[in-house]
């Protein structure tokens, strides 16, 4: 079922940053992105031959925001960064569509294992990251939705796409998780270690 994904991840989610994260304003701004996308999910935008999901705009529009506070070399790399991934996923969504006897493994994991490579070998800050996967995908469905207007209708940002969204937001955050407590840990090694030698001298 298309969006059980979005919607299971962004309600635990929520449920993180509401509970577990400190009382910060950067708190309620991610509290309130995921349940504004949760809300918006259900409506959708028709402009001419597209039809376009709000929660799609909504977090494109986040992004940009968040983009903006870049230096102009920041943003010219930023969106060389973003081009690769819209490359990357319109182009897999068109070998899919013209020749899917290759794609034996369900394409939300192999979307969000190509998507992850790509942020991951590219940017190094962890908050670059989330932006420029949700413009990515977005661009690239939206670029999908282009190529192929003409042979069938296909809405951008769907809950189909949000799926692969989520999964890979999901993915990065569980990462970014692992290496703060390998970090933290180290660092719990270090200091008993050293107080270790203190004791033996």
């Amino acid at each position: 079922m298309d969006g059980i994904f979005f919607y299971w991840l962004s309600w635990m989610g929520w449920i993180v940053t509401t509970f577990l994260m400190p009382k910060t304003l950067r708190r309620w701004k991610v509290a309130a992105i995921i349940l504004i996308s949760i809300l918006l999910s259900g409506m959708n935008m028709h402009m001419a031959q597209f039809s376009c999901s709000y929660t799609a705009l909504f977090l494109v529009g986040v992004a940009c925001v968040y983009a903006s506070g870049y230096s102009r070399f920041q943003q010219l790399y930023y969106v060389i960064v973003c081009g690769i991934i819209i490359i990357a996923y319109a182009g897999f969504c068109l070998l899919e569509l013209y020749d899917p006897v290759w794609i034996f493994i369900d394409r939300k994991w192999i979307l969000t294992g190509l998507i992850l490579y790509i942020c991951f070998m590219v940017i190094k800050d962890a908050e670059k990251r989330f932006a420029a996967l949700i413009l990515g995908v977005v661009g690239g469905d939206f670029l999908y939705a282009v190529v192929i207007r003409d042979i069938a209708s296909y809405e951008v940002g769907s809950l189909r796409t949000l799926d692969v969204l989520a999964t890979a937001v999901g993915a990065m955050f569980i990462w970014e998780m692992l290496v703060y407590f390998s970090a933290y840990l180290d660092l719990y090694v270090l200091k008993s270690h050293r107080q270790k030698q203190s004791t033996y001298k």
